[in-house]
């Protein structure tokens, strides 16, 4: 019971910081208004934290294992990696739906935790599960052109360079649109349903080594 109790206090520290963040920014938040809206003592907020700048990592560790439990579960199932093996009509599909899905998760979680995921976007060290789930994907699609020993720096220059861009395009369209869900999503969706068909359909209308 004193376990489940610490654990209550500890998650109230956690929701009321979330919500001065939000309100004031992390610069002008202050520990002594936390523990106002947790109706605790400031002194009890350093039995769990060490200072606001630990208080603020706890935090954006929650939204960092909730992006990348949403994105283990977003997979390509029908993409081959046999040489010399295309349906890129198929695999748009089967593609355009799983990036629907990531559209539809993503901009959820960025309304529920709008501090928190703005701040994620923005550092380099937070987002690297966004950027690594696009470098994977976009490492399945084009296995099939490269394949070849001769051909692995080709392929991992281009991998690092398209999942650059997309990234790149999907923070341009968060700062943009963010204040329209529905803009957000069907730009979000529009723009990863084209950029993914142009990576997987170079293999098709290119030369195959």
């Amino acid at each position: 019971m004193a376990q489940k109790l610490k654990d209550d206090v500890r998650q109230a520290i956690i929701e009321a910081a979330k919500q001065e963040f939000l309100e004031k920014g992390y610069e002008e938040a202050s520990m002594r208004s936390i523990a106002a809206k947790a109706d605790i003592t400031v002194g009890n907020i350093y039995r769990y934290f060490d200072n606001k700048e630990d208080l603020n990592k706890q935090i954006l560790a929650q939204t960092g294992d909730d992006i990348t439990k949403m994105l283990n579960g977003l997979k390509i199932e029908r993409v081959s990696r046999q040489t010399r093996v295309f349906d890129v009509v198929t695999e748009n599909k089967d593609i355009n739906a799983m990036l629907d899905e990531f559209v539809e998760k993503i901009v959820s979680l960025s309304h529920d935790k709008p501090s928190e995921f703005n701040i994620i976007l923005h550092n380099s060290e937070l987002n690297s599960s966004i950027r690594d789930w696009f470098k994977s994907t976009i490492s399945s699609l084009i296995y099939q052109k490269y394949s070849y020993l001769d051909q692995r720096t080709i392929r991992e220059l281009l991998i690092e360079a398209y999942s650059a861009a997309c990234y790149a395009g999907l923070l341009d369209i968060f700062e943009k649109a963010r204040d329209d869900e529905y803009i957000l999503k069907e730009t979000l969706k529009n723009y990863l349903h084209r950029f993914f068909a142009m990576v997987n359909e170079e293999k098709a209308n290119g030369s195959v080594y």
